[in-house]
């Protein structure tokens, strides 16, 4: 049987991606296996945009007492229906818009893979009248729970041991020997 190998930052990508059409961006920051927070993508609703936006998440810098690290640490999340230019100055710091672009509305929810947080989806809009609401934080927590578990099996998979893929294995000559009696006796019954 042939297994799909989706790894976790790939996953949390793939997510960002999706995500980013209900808003403008979605951005996915991760820890990652030396237990440092990074960004893993940053993905805009307009695919033009994406390339100059995976240069600006490599560079990302995240303080030790940023929203990252409170999300991660508290394992929760937070909507700012409308943000003003302190705010973003303030509290969201590490998210880079395009030039010319301005936040309006923004939310965050943590990841939690086994109980512990390992990642924190960030959604904002810089559309003007667009302003995320409770529904929406709602929508982004459930797509967080779904993206926690992908990640647990996803983890799980990595440490499992690849099996060989080969034909399956060969029934036993007396469980052929029981299904070929069985079928004669069916047979002679009708």
């Amino acid at each position: 049987m042939l297994r799909a190998e989706v790894g976790p930052e790939r996953m949390l990508r793939s997510v960002a991606t999706v995500l980013a059409g209900s808003g403008d961006y979605c951005i996915a920051d991760v820890i990652d296996a030396l237990g440092h927070t990074r960004r893993a993508e940053i993905a805009h609703a307009d695919p033009s945009r994406r390339e100059k936006l995976r240069l600006a998440a490599h560079d990302t810098v995240h303080a030790h007492d940023g929203r990252v690290a409170r999300l991660l640490h508290s394992g929760t999340s937070e909507i700012v229906p409308a943000v003003s230019r302190a705010v973003a100055a303030d509290r969201l710091a590490d998210i880079v818009l395009l030039h010319g672009e301005r936040f309006r509305s923004y939310m965050a929810a943590a990841v939690l893979v086994s109980g512990a947080p390992m990642a924190v989806l960030t959604m904002v809009t810089t559309q003007v009248g667009r302003s995320f609401g409770a529904d929406d934080l709602a929508f982004l927590g459930v797509v967080a729970d779904w993206t926690g578990l992908g990640l647990e099996n996803a983890l799980h998979r990595e440490l499992q041991p690849r099996a060989s893929v080969g034909p399956p294995p060969a029934l036993e000559l007396s469980s052929l020997t029981e299904l070929d009696s069985h079928r004669r006796s069916r047979a002679r019954r009708s």
